[in-house]
């Protein structure tokens, strides 16, 4: 049986993923007056970035080639190439979106709607998706009626992986139901302060800014693989996320300041910038 208090903290994740997202684009839309083009950018850069192009590589790397399915069974491996890949794709992604997709709408208020697109909607995805699946999951074991949905005709390997989530389900700790409810808040925090980044970057045209975003990125990526290898605590990945969260908060504070010093993007003309002695 999974218990109530692990299907309560599931619900408790899709709610919070749902009014979190939607929070922040009332909010912003309107008080900056962000634009849901840039928003959508955002929404297009993960999915193109991190849901399709980067699972490509993955399973490339962990199945297509030998050689580096044999590097990544270990765990530390598989850890920093995770971090790696996600820092590069998401945060490429961003300095493309930027450059070829919104360049005329590169201000502050822009980087802070692509974020909200971008970590909007991997908070939909994988916050809301998966936790909608683990209550629908949880029932069934719980009213004793998960063996009946597989038929006949059901494929041995589907059949073992829904086991195997069954088992994870049922022997899970609640506290950790209740950690990864809340970790999206400090995520899309995160993806807003990248976003602001990579943005920053742009408009200043120093690429550092896009190598800062990608090691970050890779970071917090990095910690949360050894998790999933089984080398660190729930917790105490929990607690770097919400350390990272409360620096990008910072971040998308400060960020203000950073874009009041430079000339309104409107004003700039293209390749023109307003002190070529600061980009060399």
């Amino acid at each position: 049986m999974v218990s109530q208090g692990s299907i309560m903290a599931m619900i408790i994740q899709v709610i919070l993923g749902i009014v979190i997202s939607f929070s922040l684009l009332i909010y912003y839309r309107s008080t900056l007056k962000i634009s849901y083009r840039a928003v959508g950018v955002g929404i297009l850069i993960f999915i193109v970035f991190s849901q399709l192009l980067e699972q490509v590589l993955h399973v490339y790397m962990f199945s297509g080639n030998q050689t580096t399915a044999e590097w990544l069974k270990n765990p530390w491996m598989v850890a920093i190439y995770g971090g790696l890949a996600a820092g590069i794709f998401e945060n490429v992604g961003r300095w493309l979106g930027f450059s070829f997709l919104l360049k005329k709408r590169q201000e502050r208020k822009d980087g802070i709607a692509v974020g909200i697109g971008h970590g909007g909607i991997e908070v939909l995805i994988i916050g809301v998706g998966t936790g909608i699946l683990g209550i629908a999951l949880a029932t069934m074991i719980n009213s004793g009626t998960f063996e009946q949905a597989f038929g006949t005709q059901t494929p041995s390997e589907q059949i073992t992986l829904f086991q195997g989530l069954k088992d994870r389900l049922i022997h899970t700790p609640q506290s950790e139901y209740w950690l990864g409810a809340f970790e999206r808040i400090p995520a899309i925090c995160i993806q807003i302060a990248l976003s602001l980044t990579v943005l920053y970057g742009i408009r200043t045209r120093k690429a550092v800014y896009l190598l800062y975003a990608v090691i970050l990125h890779a970071l917090i990526d990095f910690f949360a693989g050894l998790y999933q290898g089984k080398v660190l605590p729930l917790w105490v990945v929990e607690c770097i996320v919400w350390v990272w969260g409360f620096g990008a908060v910072i971040v998308i504070v400060k960020s203000k300041e950073w874009f009041a010093k430079l000339v309104p993007s409107s004003e700039i003309r293209q390749g023109d910038y307003p002190d070529k002695k600061l980009y060399g």
